[in-house]
């Protein structure tokens, strides 16, 4: 039975079935995943609940909690530190305004962080990789020293000084934390380079005159591709979690910046009394590097080359 790809139509049999379109191909491939891992599935929707709750809900979250914070829209000694009701999910703090429509506010700038940081990393990782592993040799020898001394350098430390520097805004953290993790990320993908370019299909392709763009598109990024993926989700959680870590030690950003981290923090004079305050955003916390950890595996085992057909 031949069957022969094209752009948009199946050959099967000397026959043209079309391809179904995108969306459906899309749900398709949702579900035979759901199915295949389901831990993975459900991480992804640890995962993408924050994301979408962050996105859509704050234009109809109860109160608004946008930067800065409208304070006329409270009354300012009243609803001080309420628990959780219907009119407030998630309780008040101490200024009365409501945690739940804080709390989405934050969830989308730590996520506005955590992308900003893996698009950074992702772009500086493949670039240098792909120049200097695959063409400049000798400038890929200085860059492994570079990446070793910059490896060796504390993170917390060097985000604490940038930010003493140039102030504890989200644009010097996500620039740093890029940096850092665009060094660390590039390391894993040049052993990954190294082995793909001296495989026989290289040296085939090469043979029939493929240029070296088409052998980097079709044959070296698409054997790196589930790296960069999985990275995208543990880039992800890793920011919200340095993010997070530098609050709670009193180096975060700014606190008029609703983060998560900012949110954890301001709670621990009143742990006490308003419980809530910490156990919401730390559980939206959990939740997304839990979701991270299990769509990270799950992606790594569904794409990784190595790993199809292993029955894992």
């Amino acid at each position: 039975m031949a069957v022969i790809a094209e752009d948009e139509a199946l050959v099967l049999d000397g026959r043209a079935v079309e391809r179904p379109p995108l969306p459906i191909r899309v749900v398709r491939g949702l579900r035979t995943f759901a199915r295949r891992k389901p831990l993975g599935a459900a991480g992804g929707f640890l995962l993408l609940f924050p994301i979408l709750a962050a996105i859509v809900l704050p234009g109809i979250g109860p109160f608004p909690p946008i930067l800065p914070y409208h304070y006329q829209e409270y009354t300012l000694g009243q609803d001080i530190l309420l628990g959780p009701s219907t009119t407030h999910f998630f309780g008040t703090d101490h200024l009365g305004r409501d945690l739940f429509s804080r709390l989405l506010y934050g969830a989308r700038l730590s996520y506005i962080i955590g992308f900003s940081v893996f698009t950074i990393s992702s772009t500086m990782s493949i670039t240098l990789t792909i120049l200097c592993a695959y063409y400049i040799r000798t400038v890929d020898l200085l860059l492994q020293r570079v990446i070793e001394v910059v490896g060796y350098l504390p993170d917390l430390i060097l985000i604490i000084t940038l930010f003493s520097i140039y102030g504890a805004s989200p644009l010097t953290l996500i620039l740093t934390l890029g940096i850092l993790r665009g060094f660390d990320t590039g390391r894993i993908l040049r052993s990954l380079v190294i082995q793909v370019r001296g495989m026989p299909y290289i040296e085939a392709a090469k043979s029939l005159g493929a240029t070296d763009r088409r052998i980097i598109l079709r044959h070296v990024l698409p054997q790196i591709g589930f790296l960069i993926i999985v990275q995208a989700t543990n880039g992800l959680a890793s920011a919200v979690l340095v993010e997070s870590g530098l609050a709670i030690l009193g180096f975060g950003l700014d606190p008029t910046y609703p983060t998560l981290g900012n949110l954890l923090n301001g709670s621990r004079q009143y742990l006490r009394v308003a419980p809530w305050l910490a156990l919401f955003p730390g559980l939206t916390i959990f939740m997304l590097l839990l979701g991270a950890r299990l769509l990270g595996d799950a992606l790594r085992d569904v794409l990784d080359p190595r790993l199809r057909g292993s029955g894992k």
